[in-house]
């Protein structure tokens, strides 16, 4: 890819656990304008949302700082995205900022969530009223109405505008959610009466620096406002079609789950070839030979094969017009769902297998399942989503794509669990209060379970291996085995069986899948090999004895050191 050379340049072989969080910060900023500007993304990729758009989500350099992947996909997709679809109509004159935004001349950033409300974003606090002068002015009401996580601190002295969501009120009227171009900082300070507190960093991910965001009666002008002013009788909806760029963000984020497989995979899988134990005989043998190794491994590598199936058959729904949006939405959102679960469950296992080697930032895998969990929250939490979806297909609202294998194992049980719901909330009188006790608990399930079905759609239709559509298929049957033994379709034993007939089929094609990824070329975990190893302790600091001899033994340290206590009692009473 245009990125495989880039990845080794100073800027990514450089050790970002060993900088302090400033330089860490400024570094992935670096490494985010690098990769976007390696892609080529245009004005005309993110507004037509070109393969190019979605391609660069599944590079594996994406997974090389989480940081600077959060960093760019705000930039191209949530910010510059947002400005496109306004420049491409009414307002033509914002394409001079977003080609900025796109060189990294301007930072731009995405002001929606609150700190007091959470996923309940139509309801925020944040207000715009319009001035008699025609002016705005943003207030930020009460504290737990600043706007939660967007880096908004000034950084690398380049200055950074944000799209903010706020209440705009008319005459003392409120009129609904509107985005606003706000200019935030000058990348030294902060913008008159806006306030940007740092958070601490997130446990074990590269730090954003996340910030609570505050505005004092900012005055804004007319052409702040982006859209009109109009009331509308269908509040709803504006909003959530001024904000469609975060469901492109559900699909496009969720991908970024299709490298994480890959490469973690890759340093699992070469670290089991290299690491030997030594059997009761005598005889050295690669902790690869084990099953316990061998099945997180093969069902990791088929996941990533068969969920870059089913991204590709997503794009393909996503950008169909033909389609309700709503559809469109759901496809995403399904997406996202087994995306994130199939590389979390990889992350945790393979990590596990690691042993000790797994908890260290520098091999990787801690770190990706970190990244991986603010991926499950950003761009649509995948529980709320979740939610949504099913309770819409219960009342009938739409309807996403058929399977196209509707007599598979999995397809049966997507549709078994819909009708379950569906028989559970018709049998009562309050819906609301049945799908809350019954059904919303098992939302995420139910959604995880038609990712599951046109994942294995898409793989087959798409001729993926026949092994490691066997190992996604075992796999997603494991997720709710007691469904299929309940249905009579498989026993406990023939579950076992089936695995390891496709697990048997797939490992001698492991060098040639771990090729196939083509990934080696990202990999900077030092356990891959014994030369990357050697190569790696020769960067750590060494402690060693110094050249007046330490004796070794513990009774004659004790000694030395109770002779220099005394020493140092007597100098004190001296005194």
């Amino acid at each position: 890819t245009s990125t495989s050379q880039l990845c080794q340049s100073d800027l990514f072989e450089k050790r970002s656990e060993l900088l302090d969080r400033d330089a860490r910060v400024v570094l992935s900023y670096e490494r985010a304008k690098a990769i976007g500007l390696a892609h080529g993304i245009t004005l005309h990729d993110t507004l037509y949302l070109t393969q190019k758009f979605w391609d660069m989500h599944t590079d594996p350099i994406m997974v090389l700082d989480g940081a600077a992947s959060t960093l760019l996909t705000i930039q191209y997709n949530l910010v510059a995205g947002t400005l496109a679809q306004y420049a491409a109509t009414t307002r033509p004159d914002l394409v001079s900022l977003i080609e900025d935004i796109l060189r990294w001349d301007v930072i731009g950033q995405f002001c929606l969530t609150e700190l007091g409300r959470g996923l309940d974003i139509f309801r925020m606090k944040t207000s715009a009223t319009l001035l008699p002068t025609g002016e705005f002015d943003l207030h930020t009401p009460l504290p737990s109405d600043a706007k939660f996580m967007p880096p908004t601190v000034p950084v690398k002295g380049l200055p950074c505008v944000a799209i903010v969501f706020a209440q705009l009120y008319v005459n003392g009227e409120c009129r609904g959610p509107r985005p606003f171009l706000v200019n935030m900082n000058d990348g030294y300070h902060m913008c008159n009466g806006v306030t940007s507190k740092l958070l601490p960093p997130r446990g074990g991910s590269i730090p954003v620096n996340h910030a609570l965001t505050s505005f004092h009666h900012v005055c804004l002008p007319p052409s702040a406002l982006l859209g009109d002013l109009e009331k509308s009788n269908r509040t709803h909806r504006d909003f959530m079609s001024s904000i469609w760029r975060v469901a492109v963000g559900s699909l496009a984020l969720g991908s970024i789950a299709i490298p994480d497989l890959q490469m973690s995979s890759y340093i699992a899988a070469r670290y089991f070839q290299r690491r030997h134990v030594t059997s009761v005989y005598g005889n050295p043998s690669p902790i690869l030979s084990y099953r316990t190794q061998q099945l997180p491994l093969l069902h990791a590598i088929a996941q990533a094969f068969v969920l870059r199936a089913l991204y590709k058959w997503a794009i393909e729904q996503f950008m169909d017009k033909n389609l309700d949006v709503r559809v469109r939405h759901g496809v995403a959102a399904c997406c996202k769902a087994v995306m994130v679960q199939h590389a979390q469950l990889a992350n945790c296992a393979l990590s596990e297998r690691l042993g000790a080697q797994g908890l260290f930032e520098y091999n990787r895998l801690s770190n990706f399942y970190s990244e991986m969990r603010g991926i499950s929250i950003a761009e649509g939490d995948i529980l709320g989503l979740s939610m949504r979806l099913v309770a819409d297909t219960l009342a009938q609202t739409y309807a996403l794509p058929l399977s196209t294998h509707p007599d598979g194992p999995l397809a049966l049980h997507e549709i078994s669990l819909f009708d379950e719901a569906t028989e559970t909330v018709a049998s009562s009188s309050d819906f609301t209060e049945t799908f809350m006790q019954y059904v919303q608990p098992r939302c995420q399930l139910m959604v995880e379970s038609m990712g599951h079905r046109m994942a294995y759609d898409a793989a087959v239709d798409q001729g993926v291996s026949q092994c490691l559509v066997d190992l996604y298929l075992i796999n997603a049957i494991k997720t709710d085995a007691a469904w299929y033994v309940e249905r009579g379709l498989f026993t406990r034993k023939a579950i076992v069986h089936m695995e390891d007939a496709a697990l048997s089929a797939a490992l001698p094609r492991l060098d040639e899948l771990l090729s196939a990824m083509e990934v080696e070329p990202y990999v900077s975990s030092p356990i891959i090999s014994d030369e990357c190893w050697e190569a790696f302790s020769k960067t750590l600091p060494v402690y060693s004895s110094p050249q007046a001899e330490v004796p070794a033994q513990p009774t004659l340290l004790l000694e030395r050191a109770q002779i220099s206590n005394a020493g140092s009692l007597k100098r004190c009473i001296k005194i």
